[in-house]
C-alpha cells in the first residue's frame, strides 16, 4: 500500500474508492473536501480472485485503520454499468470479478456505514461540477474520453441514472450498417471507432514505428486518420448535444488530456455535427478538472450530499 497522508479530521470521513482497470485509488475525504489520506495500487493485485469484495473489503480495513476521525461512509466508483441501488455491479467488462456482484450491502454491513457503487463516470462528473460550480445548471453533459467513451447526464437538478441506471451509455449508440462486434456483447457501436482503444489501432496500422504513444498528437496531429478519428468522436458528441441542448458540454478523459490533443479541432467537429442554428450557435464547452483523484474527490462529493 502506497499511503500518503495530508491531515487528519476530527470531524469525520467518508471513504471514496476509484476503482480502474489499471489503477486503484482510495482515498480519506472530510465534509470540506479536504483529501486527509490517499493511497493507490494496480487494481490486477488484489481483484484477480473470487471474492472481490472481500479484498476490497479487506483494503478498505487496512486503509482506514490509519487514518484519524469517524468512518461516515464508503462509495465505490466502477468502470462498467451499476443498478439503481446502488449497490450491486451489473456489468465491469475490464474486472469481471466485480461483475454482477453486491458490493454495497456487504461493505455497508462489515463496516456499519452507507456503502454506495456508482458508475466512475457520475463520479467525475461530480467532481468537475463541483470545481466549477454547475450544480445550479439544468442540464449538463459530460464525455470522458478514455479507454471507451464515457458518458454521463445531470439533468433537472439530479444525475440521470434511467430505469435500470444504466442510463449515458453513448459509446453503445450503434452505428448504421457496421456489424462489427463490441465487447459489451452488440454489435457497431460507435465507441469502436471512437475510444482510446481504436486510437491505440491507429497507431499500430498507420504509424507502427511509434516508440511513444503519448507522442501520437505530437507527430502525426495532422494526418488523415486522426481527423477521421476527431470526426467519429465529434459525431458521437453531436448526437447527444443535439437530443439533450445542454447549458454545459464537460469534456475530459485520459486522451484528451494526451500531449498536443487536438481540442479545438475536436470542437469544431462537434459545431459541424451540431443543429443550427441552435444548439450550435450557443454552444458551452469546460474542460474537465486533471487530477489523479479525481475519482475519489466525486466519490466523496456524492456520498457526503447524500448522508
Amino acid at each position: 500500500m502506497v499511503l500518503m497522508t495530508v491531515q487528519n479530521s476530527d470531524a469525520g470521513y467518508v471513504v471514496g474508492i476509484d476503482i480502474g482497470g489499471t489503477n486503484f485509488r482510495i482515498g480519506a475525504v472530510d465534509q470540506n473536501g479536504a483529501l486527509l489520506a490517499s493511497a493507490h495500487e494496480s487494481s490486477r493485485r488484489f481483484f484477480g480472485g473470487a471474492d472481490a469484495v472481500q479484498a476490497l473489503g479487506d483494503y478498505i480495513d487496512t486503509f482506514q485503520k490509519r487514518v484519524s476521525g469517524e468512518l461516515r461512509g464508503i462509495c465505490a466508483g466502477f468502470p462498467g454499468t451499476v443498478a439503481k441501488d446502488k449497490s450491486r455491479v451489473l456489468s465491469c467488462p475490464n474486472l469481471p470479478a466485480f461483475t454482477n456482484v453486491n458490493v454495497g450491502r456487504p461493505l455497508a454491513a462489515r463496516f456499519g456505514v452507507p456503502a454506495l457503487a456508482e458508475h466512475d463516470v457520475i463520479l467525475l462528473l461530480e467532481n468537475d461540477m463541483r470545481a466549477a460550480g454547475l450544480h445550479g445548471q439544468d442540464c449538463v453533459m459530460a464525455v470522458y474520453l478514455g479507454t471507451g467513451l464515457g458518458n454521463a447526464m445531470y439533468i433537472h437538478g439530479r444525475f440521470l441514472d434511467g430505469k435500470n441506471g444504466v442510463s449515458g451509455e453513448l459509446g453503445h449508440i450503434p452505428v448504421l450498417g457496421s456489424d462489427a462486434p463490441c465487447p459489451c456483447g452488440n454489435r457497431g457501436c460507435i465507441e469502436l471507432w471512437s475510444s482510446g482503444k481504436r486510437l491505440e489501432q491507429l497507431q499500430e496500422e498507420h504509424f507502427p514505428a511509434l516508440e511513444d504513444f503519448r507522442t501520437l498528437f505530437t507527430l502525426h496531429a495532422g494526418d488523415p486518420a486522426i481527423d477521421g478519428y476527431l470526426d467519429c468522436v465529434a459525431t458521437a458528441i453531436a448526437a447527444e448535444i443535439n437530443i439533450l441542448d445542454p447549458d454545459t458540454v464537460l469534456l475530459s478523459g485520459g486522451v484528451l488530456n494526451m500531449p498536443d490533443f487536438p481540442y479545438e479541432r475536436l470542437l469544431d467537429r462537434i459545431r459541424l455535427h451540431t443543429r443550427k442554428p441552435y444548439p450550435a450557435e450557443a454552444l458551452c464547452f469546460l474542460r474537465g478538472v486533471q487530477d489523479k483523484y479525481a475519482g475519489i474527490r466525486g466519490a466523496a462529493s456524492y456520498l457526503w450530499s447524500r448522508l
